[in-house]
């Protein structure tokens, strides 16, 4: 697979079809953290999947080659570019990637598990196992990692994200769960609680979801739908008839110019064009 991807990329087949098959699409992307740098002692596997300054190349990239959208533009209009999503709502999301976004005049969608706001150092489980995989307990992973890196966003650093332009707050559940894997009653209480919470601190309706780890079924679907929410983001879309809450997302994982050349060929994924919302 690694081989075909190569040969797409350099044989110039990838910048084609983004020539041609992107030129009147949108595509959501789905980011999570951007630390402050690469740690050079720390395994790359353990450490977010983008740096500021790589995060930056990605956005150099992504502006010579499509619109930044805000959100409305996004699900309201059919004008063509990208959409830029956050995963999960760590620290970092304020105070390494929002900067980078007013560089670039373009707005993020953040997505934001409650569970690490009430307190940043209650890391979502995934977290956890990372620290343990990395340092075998938690109070062993350096103080200055773990902040920049680990910790979820604050009350007040909310606040504080939710109040710039260049940003919008969307729920991610409180525990950030499979979702198939709980219960009716759970669903509704992850939802119904991330949503209550975040519209008390931002003070602003939060219409938009994102299913954790991408994980969702038709009933979870109607869950959002039932709850409020706008719109729910997926990552790959199951055809469940309900387009608007499972909108599909492009997840950047690397800044390498071959390899956005390749996720955003329309190859990868095929652009949205009708509008998502009346």
């Amino acid at each position: 697979m690694n081989l075909i991807k190569n040969l797409l990329a350099k044989s110039g087949i990838a910048e084609l079809a983004r020539l041609t098959l992107t030129r009147s699409g949108r595509f959501a992307l789905n980011l999570h953290g951007i630390s402050s740098k690469r740690y050079a002692n720390i395994p790359k596997d353990l450490q977010p999947h983008h740096s500021a300054d790589e995060f930056r190349r990605v956005l150099s990239w992504l502006a010579l080659r499509f619109n930044f959208l805000s959100v409305d533009e996004f699900l309201r209009t059919s004008k063509p570019g990208i959409l830029v999503t956050f995963d999960d709502g760590h620290a970092n999301n304020l105070t390494n990637a929002l900067p980078i976004l007013k560089e670039f005049n373009a707005q993020g969608l953040f997505f934001v598990s409650t569970q690490h706001v009430i307190n940043p150092r209650d890391w979502l489980g995934f977290t956890r196992l990372e620290a343990k995989r990395g340092w075998g307990d938690e109070s062993h992973v350096p103080e200055d990692f773990a902040r920049d890196c680990f910790d979820g966003l604050s009350a007040s650093h909310l606040a504080e994200l939710a109040a710039s332009p260049n940003a919008v707050i969307g729920a991610h559940t409180v525990t950030h769960p499979f979702l198939t894997q709980c219960a009716p009653d759970e669903v509704q209480r992850e939802m119904e609680e991330s949503k209550e919470y975040l519209e008390k601190l931002c003070k602003k309706p939060v219409d938009y979801f994102a299913y954790p780890y991408g994980n969702y079924n038709h009933t979870v679907a109607q869950a959002a739908q039932s709850v409020g929410f706008r719109t729910a983001f997926a990552v790959d879309t199951l055809h469940t008839g309900l387009p608007a809450y499972e909108i599909p997302r492009v997840g950047i994982y690397d800044s390498h110019p071959d390899y956005l050349n390749l996720k955003l060929s329309g190859l990868h994924r095929r652009p949205l064009r009708e509008k998502i919302l009346g």
